[in-house]
């Protein structure tokens, strides 16, 4: 249900007796081995200092030696048989060191390597450094073996406690209604359904709409809907569905009712700070604001056309009572423990939810709008029809990837985990001089060969139809992203290149695996030390390949050199303390703008979280080259709007991504998650940056000439401007 991100829990478990050991960690000793837990790798030390619950608790960490990559974990198995057919639910607490990035893990595994149900909070990694209480919710297949559960640590450390792990109810039938064509009359419904939906959801603030699972509500909401016959069966419908968790919503046709003007002492309503995805860490967030007042404004009362003669009257502030709670009360849906990933992208209904769901959050909270000018409107008519029409969960991906790629965004992106897994050819390529060229390559391939045909389809073809699911607010990203992509499919099959060798007109068929991808190639000829003294007194350091520690052991070499090279081709991992040595005065990053949304299509921002990079001892003084191209994206283009800005050196190479800003998650219903930007950035000066980039100073594209022979051109233009 989310990615790679955490490992951090215990259990308990009323079911049956299964109760996993030591779940609150009170049973334990410094220096030794976590009673009734084990660490795969890093290192898991029992403490008695602030603990949240009890005496004592356990701090993870990954390996001291393990490269950027390594992570701390620390789990327990248990058997899965008497959960079989239930919902679960891992609930602990955690906090981390600053900086560090941690999660609970939850796995299910069952035969043969079948998929089971996973979830490590990968689209909300627990950040808080103060104590925080975290929640996954998951199911247990019929034919389950084992449950994992533990904490997985990727940076900085966490401390754990309190785990508890229980059975919440029995898992229902998994439906899968067929593909089949939307109706007119069923299109306009979930139109009016999906207009509504958002609205209601994201600025009603009800008591009963603030519990609800809006992921199972629109499942539902679905097939109450599509059917409606008339005007007056909608209404209905609409009626059924929002009643119980927005009673003061009025749905209508003709004249609008008399609607409550006064109520109770106070009023509440939401204050969005862009798009809450209920991680409860990062930029964005959403308070509930209670104030005084017994009268609503005109104002607070939003209308909406929903089509098909309906209108809606949505209150923005709603009547409370003395103690806060909303007016008037209804009977609110009992809280439901369905994961998003129990539901089947194979079925219909959760698949036109999903895109009602997606469509209404990029709506209201989608930042670029005003820039890349796509008809948003538009999109919702194709999508629906879209997503009844998809056969399976594999090919409903292509429509959620269409639908970001409407957004021009580049941190967009669609993840699902029904479909085969992904392997990759063991080369990577560029797009260069209309070419398709092999960059690097641990097979017969060479750097420098053009790749001609992909599986028979000439590359620029297999190029283009992958750019058409890529969202970009640039060429250059969507094409870094499509020559990535071009060389994976269906892992262990096998990919048949058609190839020339560099100078030479003959070609050849070259057959490869799809392999792993967990061990990416260098996509370019760049030095293979991360620092390395490249001509007498001028210095090379990679800051997407090395850590802060590999900064400051070259650092005393870089304080005496000549010149020196940054490589920042990719993205960085290397902090931002490395600033502090090329400048002489604080510098401060490009703008950053989170959106406020209260009341629909109404977005302001507010600027701030910006860095301030004070300078540090020694001074690094020499004449600078950076070294840039358009896969560098997000923090590359934070540190590379600093150089740019500052004129810290020249900038060589391409021009960069284009996109920048905190990435926002989405979790859907059938195994599905976005990615995009939920905030948006202007450079130092209030220009725009999204879909313009950092452009180089010195612009240089590499050949396929200089990749044949093993050079690496921007790097000898660098070396050219540093010896001048």
């Amino acid at each position: 249900m989310r990615y790679v991100i955490g490992l951090l829990f215990a259990l308990v478990s009323a079911l049956q007796g299964q109760i996993l050991q030591n779940a609150d960690f009170e049973q334990g000793a410094a220096g030794a081995a976590i009673v009734g837990w084990r660490t795969t790798t890093g290192t898991g030390e029992w403490k008695t200092d602030d603990c949240t619950e009890g005496k004592s608790c356990v701090e993870v960490a990954p390996p001291a030696a393990g490269g950027p990559n390594a992570s701390g974990i620390l789990l327990q198995s248990i058997d899965a048989t008497p959960f079989r057919g239930k919902f679960i639910r891992l609930r602990g607490a955690v906090r981390v060191t600053p900086g560090g990035r941690s999660a609970l893990w939850l796995r299910v595994d069952r035969p043969a390597g079948q998929p089971g149900f996973f979830e490590n909070m990968s689209n909300r990694p627990i950040v808080a450094t103060e104590w925080r209480r975290y929640q996954i919710d998951g199911f247990v297949h019929a034919d389950a073996v084992k449950v994992y559960v533990g904490v997985l640590v990727l940076s900085g450390k966490a401390v754990v406690d309190d785990i508890a792990f229980d059975a919440v109810g029995d898992v229902p039938e998994m439906r899968e209604e067929p593909a089949r064509p939307l109706t007119d009359t069923g299109l306009a419904n979930l139109t009016a359904l999906t207009r509504l939906y958002g609205i209601v959801r994201h600025f009603h603030a009800s008591d009963e709409a603030g519990g609800t699972d809006w992921n199972q509500l629109a499942v539902d909401a679905v097939r109450a809907v599509e059917g409606a016959g008339n005007p007056e069966a909608l209404a209905a419908a609409l009626d059924r569905v929002f009643k119980p968790i927005a009673p003061a919503v009025s749905i209508y046709a003709g004249p609008e009712p008399a609607l409550l003007m006064t109520g109770g002492p106070q009023l509440v309503r939401w204050h969005n700070n862009g798009f809450d995805n209920g991680s409860q860490s990062g930029a964005y967030r959403r308070v509930r604001v209670v104030v005084p007042g017994t009268s609503r404004p005109e104002k607070d009362l939003y209308r909406v056309e929903l089509g098909r003669g309906l209108k809606a009257v949505v209150p923005l502030a709603v009547f409370a009572d003395s103690e806060g709670r909303t007016l008037p009360r209804s009977v609110a849906p009992p809280s439901s423990v369905v994961p998003s990933s129990y539901y089947s992208g194979n079925d219909r209904g959760t698949r036109i939810a999903d895109v009602m769901i997606a469509w209404d959050v990029f709506r209201h909270f989608y930042p670029y709008f005003d820039v890349v000018q796509t008809d948003w409107d538009g999109v919702l008519p194709w999508a629906l029809q879209e997503a009844a029409l998809a056969q399976d969960g594999v090919a409903f991906k292509s429509t959620l990837q269409k639908m970001v790629a409407e957004l021009k965004d580049g941190h967009g992106r669609v993840f699902y985990r029904g479909g085969p897994r992904q392997g990759q050819v063991s080369a990577t390529a560029a797009w260069i001089s209309d070419k398709y060229v092999v960059t690097s390559s641990t097979t017969e391939l060479k750097p420098g060969d053009e790749i001609v045909a992909i599986n028979g389809k000439p590359a620029l073809e297999v190029l283009t139809e992958a750019e058409k699911l890529i969202s970009s607010a640039t060429p250059q990203w969507k094409r870094s992203r499509s020559t990535a992509e071009a060389l994976m499919g269906p892992l262990g099959q096998m990919c048949t290149l058609t190839v020339q060798s560099f100078g030479s007109p003959e070609s050849r068929e070259v057959k490869l695996p799809y392999g792993p991808t967990s061990a990416p190639l260098a996509v370019d000829t760049r030095p293979t030390e991360l620092s390395v003294e490249v001509a007498p007194g001028i210095w090379y350091f990679d800051l997407t390949r090395g850590q802060d520690k590999d900064f400051d052991a070259v650092l005393p070499k870089l304080a005496v050199a000549k010149g020196i090279v940054f490589d920042m081709r990719g993205y960085p991992r290397v902090g931002t303390s490395w600033f502090s040595y090329v400048t002489k005065t604080p510098l401060r990053s490009a703008q950053w703008h989170v959106p406020s949304v209260d009341r629909p299509g109404e977005m302001t921002f507010q600027r701030g979280g910006e860095w301030t990079l004070l300078p540090k001892e020694p001074y690094l003084g020499a004449p600078k080259v950076f070294l840039t191209n358009g896969s560098a994206i997000s923090y590359a283009e934070s540190t590379m709007g600093i150089v740019e800005n500052y004129r810290l050196g020249e900038i060589v190479g391409e021009t960069t991504a284009g996109t920048n800003g905190n990435v926002n998650p989405i979790e859907l219903p059938g195994g599905y998650s976005m990615s995009w930007t939920g905030m948006k950035v202007l450079k130092h000066d209030g220009t725009q940056h999204h879909g313009v980039g950092i452009r180089p100073t010195v612009p240089v594209v590499p050949t396929q000439e200089g990749v044949a022979a093993g050079r690496d051109e921007l790097l000898e233009r660098a070396l050219e401007l540093l010896k001048q």
